[in-house]
């Protein structure tokens, strides 16, 4: 096996620079081989021209580097990628009878045919390998050349995060010795406050942890000798906030865990969210296990007609309130039978908001067997954020109850 220090991305095509394509590929690839040991040390992206490309695969190409390309490898006239790692290391392309068999094969699978165009994709730098694309049609390629190993995948997430693991053993990269790291996963806790909070725990057991935020959620990796014990002291001091200790488990996941040890069903009930729960909840393989269904109800007239609100609750509180949202979850769990249900009623934004109640203003409620949850939050950011920072909390909320 090589003996690999470091990796670097180059990601190709026009579409990323220009603004109509989003590139979630670097952080899955970095999050990867980090826990490899072999982290990402630099990252570039270049526009669908041979030339660039050339010059990025030279610069990115040193001794015991893994370089993965990605984009840029489909069978029109302007993926131009794997041409120009051939170019960029003197090498010619040729047709490989083993790629060949694996664009046939996906072809066939897809009723797509065999036009000759799609063999373009079955045409590799010589002495490199190709890697069997379970996700798409283009095979990954795989070339070593002394102490350094590139890898070219498609650009489409869902392909090259299938391929990366094939392509990563087929390079002989393997991982490393490494420092530990955990993770602490919250819910419903501010990256300032949970930083202050931790600092004087963190000076104590001499750790630097990082925080890393997402709407309603902040991840914390923690490195260092005594991480364990920073853990375990943090585990104790945020409580029910901490909902995992695994970086790759989902709040939603780890709910699901939690009512199937029940044996329970949830619901949910939505109103600005309008259904972003239901589709966190459902991401979850299996997850119709232990999910029913859920109500959006946008209007006033949904929520009395199908939710059964009081009128006199919604004219005294308004659509936003606790009143509201515990009525909502409540209606909910009449509607569908269910054992526990969570609500989310607010103000996402722009426009909207009142004195009282400003953009941001979320209620949510949280209904088990074992009791209820009602709070209000004030969410900042814009109007995408203020809905995902809601379906955390009022997940996070339910995940109080039953943990």
């Amino acid at each position: 096996m090589a003996d690999y220090r470091e990796s670097a991305l180059l990601i190709v095509g026009d579409e990323l620079l220009s603004g109509r394509t989003r590139d979630v590929n670097l952080q899955k690839f970095s999050n990867t081989l980090a826990e490899m040991g072999i982290p990402v040390v630099e990252a570039r992206v270049v526009r669908d021209v041979s030339e660039e490309i050339i010059a990025s695969v030279k610069d990115l190409s040193l001794p015991k580097r893994v370089l993965l390309v990605t984009g840029g490898m489909g069978p029109t006239d302007d993926d131009l990628t794997v041409s120009a790692v051939a170019r960029a290391f003197d090498l010619e392309l040729h047709r490989s009878n083993v790629a060949e068999g694996m664009v046939r094969s996906r072809q066939k699978l897809y009723g797509l045919g065999f036009p000759e165009s799609a063999f373009k994709q079955a045409d590799i730098p010589r002495g490199a390998i190709p890697v069997m694309n379970s996700a798409g049609i283009a095979p990954g390629i795989v070339l070593k050349k002394d102490s350094i190993a590139v890898i070219c995948m498609p650009g489409v997430p869902s392909e090259s995060e299938a391929l990366l693991g094939p392509c990563l053993k087929e390079a002989g990269v393997v991982p490393v010795c490494r420092e530990e790291v955990h993770f602490i996963r919250t819910w419903g806790l501010k990256e300032n406050a949970l930083f202050d909070q931790l600092r004087e725990t963190a000076q104590a057991f001499n750790v630097v942890p990082a925080f890393l935020p997402s709407p309603g959620r902040v991840d914390i990796k923690v490195r260092g000798a005594r991480a364990a014990e920073f853990t375990s002291v943090v585990l104790n001091s945020l409580g029910k906030h901490v909902y995992s200790l695994h970086r790759d488990e989902t709040l939603e996941e780890v709910l699901g865990k939690k009512l199937m040890e029940r044996g329970w069903t949830m619901a949910s009930a939505e109103s600005c969210t309008g259904g972003m729960t239901g589709m966190e909840v459902t991401s979850v393989p299996g997850a119709s296990n232990w999910y029913l269904g859920g109500v959006v109800s946008y209007s006033n007239q949904l929520k009395k007609g199908l939710l059964g609100v009081k009128a006199s609750t919604l004219a005294e509180f308004g659509a936003v309130s606790k009143e509201t949202a515990l009525e909502m979850a409540q209606g909910v769990l009449y509607l569908t039978g269910a054992d526990c249900a969570v609500s989310v009623t607010g103000i996402a934004g722009p426009d909207g908001g009142t004195p009282g109640k400003p953009v941001g203003t979320v209620w949510t409620a949280a209904v088990s067997p074992s009791g209820a949850r009602c709070l209000c939050w004030r969410l900042g950011g814009n109007r995408d954020s203020v809905r995902q920072g809601a379906v955390a909390r009022a997940l996070g909320s339910l995940f109080q109850l039953l943990a």
